[in-house]
């Protein structure tokens, strides 16, 4: 292994440390108000008082921080993505390092490559069959995030 694939090693196992205590891997589910759909998506975010950690996410995934306020306590920074192109390439490489949430990492992945839209229609949504599926995975997602 060369020097830069040992100092990339170490990075990730450093951030899949960070987000092993800190972080959140999830899918999201948002119901539409119209209730044509449920919309189903792999999601990660962290939130640390220490603005240098969460400016590393930024800088080797991408996205933002943005900063959270709460009465009587430290300023909070938070790194967040969303998306199911996105979120398995990231959760691919923080995987081998990942101990904690590696099963919610696996989870996230399988949901992500193997959402499928195929006959989804506006008017009447994705199959019966594909939204039980996707609600079983973010059920046992769910239920480890707890």
């Amino acid at each position: 292994m060369n020097q830069d694939n040992q100092r990339e090693a170490v990075l990730y196992a450093y951030l899949a440390g960070l987000l092993d205590g800190e972080g959140t891997i999830r899918i999201n589910r948002n119901r539409w108000k119209n209730n044509w759909s449920t919309r189903y998506s792999g999601a990660i975010s962290i939130g640390m008082t220490n603005k240098e950690a969460i400016d590393m996410f930024t800088k080797n995934f991408g996205s933002k921080t943005r900063i959270e306020r709460v009465l009587n306590r430290k300023q909070m920074y938070r790194w967040g993505t969303s998306g199911n192109k996105v979120v398995p390439k990231i959760l691919k490489q923080l995987l081998p390092y990942l101990k904690v949430k590696k099963l919610q990492a696996e989870l996230v992945i399988e949901f992500c490559e193997n959402a499928k839209t195929r006959g989804f229609q506006k008017s009447k949504g994705l199959p019966k069959k594909e939204l039980q599926w996707r609600e079983a995975l973010w059920q046992k997602v769910s239920n480890l995030n707890h």
